[in-house]
């Protein structure tokens, strides 16, 4: 049986819409429709509708021609998303030994699983503060790393940065194409200048230039 949810959907489109807003308010500030129907892989047309029923209910706020950003009610349910895909994404990777990426991706296909469930298995894995990604687990301690951390697209040229934690979409795009430079958690990263291709850095003594939208997702700390 499907269950209802005060906006006339489904519990599982509810939690993918909020779910998709907590990120790209992560990655950009604001969730617009375009972002919203590249992530969710629906017609502008659906995410508009969608969009507006959930600014009705008080769990977005929402501009026509501007953006979405989480309410305060709104951001309480995508977090217990947030903290049910990490838990699994943690379980997946270091229990497991899955690929990162792969792990990502199914645990989106997880998350919509009881708290009951995940709540035990978070007892389980010691606790964890972070997905294998470094993101933090809503609920858990934060690290001084993770609470100064910034993008890379923050730091002045000739920075050296350590990676401490990579933004995620749905379908783990980002994450996959960032890991394609060799970049992950606790990678060492020397800015070497921007322009309008995007951020050349230098890893592993090799250079690359890598977009600004994948720029945006790696965040760090200064180590020089």
């Amino acid at each position: 049986m499907i269950v209802k949810n005060v906006v006339g959907e489904s519990l599982r489109a509810l939690e993918d819409y909020l779910m998709a807003v907590y990120r790209l308010e992560e990655l950009f500030g604001e969730a617009k429709t375009t972002m919203l129907t590249n992530e969710l892989g629906v017609k502008p047309a659906t995410v508009t509708k969608m969009i507006s029923k959930l600014a009705r209910r008080n769990l977005i706020m929402w501009e026509p021609y501007k953006g979405a950003r989480l309410s305060k009610k709104g951001r309480v349910i995508a977090e217990k998303i947030v903290r049910k895909h990490r838990i699994a994404e943690y379980f997946l990777v270091n229990s497991l030994n899955m690929d990162p990426v792969k792990a990502h991706r199914y645990a989106h296909m997880m998350e919509h699983l009881p708290e009951e469930f995940f709540e035990r298995l978070y007892e389980f894995l010691g606790k964890p503060s972070t997905c294998p990604h470094g993101n933090p687990i809503p609920g858990a301690l934060l690290s001084k790393e993770i609470l100064e951390s910034k993008p890379l697209t923050k730091f002045p040229v000739n920075s050296i940065v350590k990676v401490v934690r990579i933004l995620c979409t749905a379908g783990g795009e980002v994450v996959e194409e960032i890991y394609k430079y060799g970049i992950q958690t606790g990678a060492k990263i020397k800015i070497l200048s921007f322009d309008e291709k995007g951020v050349t850095i230098e890893i592993n003594n090799k250079a690359a230039t890598i977009e600004y939208k994948y720029a945006l997702a790696i965040y760090g700390i200064a180590i020089n």
